[in-house]
């Protein structure tokens, strides 16, 4: 039978002690690695920061970033107005969205400002059409809210103006000037509204659980659980081989001495004659 101070001076043993404070940062590892999967599934943190910066009061673009400079979070939603003349020519067609159910393409136009070029969003059509949708001519000022471009997606080259994304690495080496690291989703424009286009509202706030980072964060608290199992198995394991040979020595302590018994009797005393 253990009693619960042989297990606890077991553990206070330098081996056990070791391993109990090998088993805690293991433990706590798992827990940490798991909270910071599920915080990715929850995408909380920007959640927070865009939901943040839609309240804010519009303000103009080169008061918020500048060109060049990175996309934080809190720029998502955020409501700004920017001045400057379309580049016409320049105007790529994104193919492939969706907006309401409609399968379509986004219409991209640059707009030169004197700090630089903004990429603006200036609406969906349906299909892939031919003829592009022209921007209004002269000095304009567009109402909208940032987003980030986008990452480069596969595929067969497209002929111009296509492309499948708005990736901002890119379009920096096509279009001139100092490029702004954002994409305005224009709500309106100063000239009036966008004739042929319906404008792309901002994302939704409420982003579905990735499920993917979701079950890295189980798997992570699986591990830390599985580690707590492993450890206490060797724990018992070692202490039940003790308690084993404890009990076999226990055992064997009166045969052997009924062995040494025997042996005494057995063996002549000294002088005496057979």
């Amino acid at each position: 039978m253990t009693y619960p101070w042989e297990v606890f001076r077991r553990l206070l043993t330098p081996r056990w002690v070791g391993m109990f404070a090998g088993l805690v940062v293991v433990v706590v590892a798992c827990v940490l690695l798991g909270l910071w999967q599920l915080g990715v599934a929850r995408d909380s943190g920007r959640q927070d920061a865009v939901s943040a910066a839609a309240t804010l009061a519009r303000a103009p673009l080169q008061q918020v970033t500048a060109p060049h400079h990175d996309f934080e979070a809190d720029y998502s939603n955020r409501a700004v107005t920017v001045t400057g003349t379309y580049a016409a020519e320049r105007t790529v067609l994104v193919v492939d969205r969706r907006l309401g159910g409609r399968v379509g393409s986004w219409v991209v136009t640059p707009l030169e400002t004197q700090g630089g070029t903004v990429p603006v969003l200036r609406g969906f059509v349906d299909g892939t059409p031919s003829a592009v949708p022209r921007p209004p001519t002269g000095v304009v000022t567009v109402t909208g809210t940032l987003g980030p471009g986008e990452s480069p997606r596969d595929g067969a080259p497209l002929p111009a103006p296509q492309v499948r994304s708005i990736d901002l690495a890119s379009l920096v080496n096509e279009w001139p000037g100092d490029l702004y690291n954002v994409v305005v989703l224009a709500s309106g424009e100063s000239t009036g509204p966008a004739a042929g286009l319906t404008r792309v509202p901002p994302p939704g706030l409420d982003a579905p659980l990735n499920l993917r980072n979701a079950a890295y964060a189980v798997q992570w608290w699986v591990f830390g659980i599985f580690a707590i199992w492993m450890w206490w198995k060797m724990f018992r394991a070692e202490q039940q081989a003790d308690e084993l040979a404890d009990e076999s020595a226990h055992q064997q302590a009166p045969q052997h001495a009924a062995q040494q018994a025997d042996d005494s009797v057995a063996a002549p005393r000294e002088g005496a004659t057979t």
